[in-house]
């Protein structure tokens, strides 16, 4: 019987990229299972993997099971957990970070965190570490890449066998070539949420950036960093950070290294925190040639050659198109107050004399309570600013029914947070997704419109573009 590799997910970039990897590896075993339709979802059934709906395919008990944790309930996810008790067999069931811990015991694993700038920074660090490091394998961010060739992660294919070698190995638990493990490099963007980055085997880390988030699950400020300090503990060599990170619990550290800021020439559109990004990387990067015999001169040369090269990444102020009207538009994953205040001063810096629209998709009802009296301010910059149908993910409503807040504003669901959050902000609300074509049409060449989103305005945005 054929067993197959199921990928169970709910519309995201997470597990598409282990998707791509296998199957360049020639891995074609693969089904995934989604509800949604996205620009990930077309651009895996154009390759003919096979999608479908959930419900419509029967799980065996020798398939391998790979899941988001927001679908553990999913009738596949609960199935293989069935089989796997009245089978007997040791059916591989394991959710995404689950299966990345697997994968990091076979290799020296390095990795970017933080609370912004991780997509940004990791997309950077991977392109130039794979033109560096010689013994480069996989890279994965939780993003399309210009220059990963407009996917999610970078493959090393003069590894190819080795490789597969490997993961055959993780599949099957058969004909492991030992002298692989450890050998090559594995690089990846992870996630502090529900503090899942524990869950990995790591070498070497950095941590972009630190404010309070994932407001959902973390308590406070000492909370958040408790998860940041427990991940250092658990990484083996050293953990990078900038000399002004927002905690100095983490900075007193032993295994940080402390980094300065540094000044690089890059091409493409740059604000400070791409600076930030790129001092980072080249500390590390000098660190890891150095241990690879490569001569500091010549790393350097090669480190700075690359980072002047590195375009952007997909949603991190990603310039989508010129409209016919000469409107320029931008997209952008910003949903936090800082993240669109910081693309405000970058965007006026490159277009000074630009009319700067915003138009902004909340994600996560937490987010606007704790962001209340933040988002206003950074909103009000932008010459006009919008708040387009708030995407509350994992959450719902009546959970928020005792908030001070919504019993002071008589809020008794999204739509009436949206209208009341959008009047807090001096912006219009926008429900339909007509209304956001409407302010392309009526713009102008003097207009730069950018549109924050962790939702799916971004999907809809490049339908109407013709772009996808």
């Amino acid at each position: 019987m054929q067993w197959n590799i199921v990928f169970v997910w709910a519309g995201g970039s997470w597990l598409s990229n282990l998707v791509w990897i296998l199957w360049d590896l020639w891995f074609h075993n693969l089904v995934w299972i989604d509800e949604q339709e996205s620009q990930i979802t077309k651009q895996l059934s154009d390759k003919w993997i096979h999608i479908f709906k959930h419900w419509k395919y029967q799980v065996k008990a020798d398939d391998v099971i790979i899941y988001s944790a927001a679908t553990k309930e999913s009738p596949e996810v609960l199935k293989a957990f069935e089989l796997k008790k009245s089978e007997h067999k040791p059916l591989l069931i394991r959710d995404y970070f689950q299966f990345l811990w697997e994968m990091t015991k076979y290799f020296k694993s390095i990795w970017f965190t933080g609370t912004n700038w991780k997509s940004s920074s990791s997309a950077m660090w991977i392109y130039v570490a794979s033109n560096c490091l010689p013994n480069f394998a996989i890279g994965i961010v939780w993003a399309l890449v210009p220059d990963f060739w407009g996917k999610s992660y970078m493959l090393n294919l003069e590894h190819k066998d080795e490789l597969k070698n490997i993961f055959d190995y993780i599949f099957t638990w058969k004909k492991l070539n030992y002298s692989l493990v450890k050998k090559y490099y594995f690089l990846l963007e992870s996630c502090e949420y529900q503090r899942h980055f524990l869950n990995l085997n790591l070498d070497e880390a950095i941590i972009t950036s630190l404010e309070l988030e994932h407001t959902d699950y973390y308590k406070d400020w000492d909370d958040y960093q408790s998860a940041f300090l427990e991940m250092i503990r658990k990484t083996k060599d050293r953990v990078y950070c900038l000399k002004d990170l927002n905690s100095e619990k983490i900075l007193k550290c032993n295994k940080v290294q402390i980094v300065q800021r540094q000044h690089f020439d890059m091409d493409y559109v740059r604000w400070e925190h791409q600076q930030a990004n790129a001092s980072l990387i080249c500390e590390l990067l000098k660190w890891l040639m150095k241990n690879e015999w490569i001569d500091e001169n010549e790393a350097k040369k090669k480190i700075y050659e690359y980072l002047k090269w590195f375009r952007w990444t997909w949603r991190r102020m990603e310039f989508l198109k010129t409209y016919e009207n000469w409107v320029q538009i931008f997209s952008d994953y910003g949903h936090v107050a800082s993240s669109i205040e910081l693309w405000y001063n970058a965007l006026k810096e490159k277009f000074p004399s630009k009319k700067l629209i915003c138009i902004f998709q909340p994600h996560q009802i937490h987010r606007i309570l704790v962001g209340w009296n933040e988002f206003p301010n950074a909103l009000k910059l932008y010459d006009e600013s919008y708040i387009y149908d708030i995407y509350a993910a994992r959450e719902n409503i009546e959970d928020f029914s005792n908030e001070e807040i919504f019993e002071n504003l008589n809020i008794k669901s999204v739509d009436d947070l949206g209208n009341t959050f959008s009047q807090h902000c001096k912006s219009t609300y926008l429900k339909e997704f007509s209304e956001v074509e409407n302010i392309i049409e009526k713009s102008d060449w003097n207009c730069i419109i950018v549109v924050y989103s962790a939702g799916n305005i971004d999907f809809k945005l490049r339908q109407y573009l013709k772009i996808l």
